[in-house]
């Protein structure tokens, strides 16, 4: 098992980029009784060769100039890029879908009123509490 530093550094990169992707679930981990990260040296791995996999995907920049990926890289860029919308899709949908209930629930509560006829009654001060 390694601790989320020793993984930085066997992955070459920072603690934090593995704290990120414990955080985002990209990389499973789990915390022993001390409360420490632990994380297996086989799920590094696998996780790196996904993020090796994306990384691969991206065109190469050199001297600012882009470079055209070939074709089959082009449907992989592609097919990783509509799974991204895909998914932004759905949490956009999600929370249009939860604001709606909002603000159903605030329309109702705002329609709740003093039923007809009767006055409601102010509301009572503390300090006339404190006489008694």
């Amino acid at each position: 098992m390694l601790t989320p530093q020793q993984a930085a550094n066997r992955a070459e990169v920072s603690r934090g980029t593995i704290m990120n992707a414990i955080k985002n679930g990209y990389l499973p981990a789990r915390r022993d009784n001390r409360n420490r990260w632990q994380i297996h040296p086989a799920d590094l791995s696998k996780w790196l060769s996904d993020r090796f996999d994306i990384a691969s995907v991206k065109a190469v920049t050199i001297d600012r100039q882009q470079v055209p990926l070939p074709p089959n890289e082009n449907l992989i860029r592609i097919a990783v890029l509509e799974a991204e919308l895909k998914g932004k899709d759905q949490r956009i949908a999600d929370l249009e879908r939860d604001r709606d209930d909002w603000k159903a629930q605030a329309q109702e509560l705002a329609r709740r009123d003093v039923p007809q006829g009767q006055i409601a009654s102010p509301p009572r001060r503390w300090w006339s509490w404190r006489r008694g």
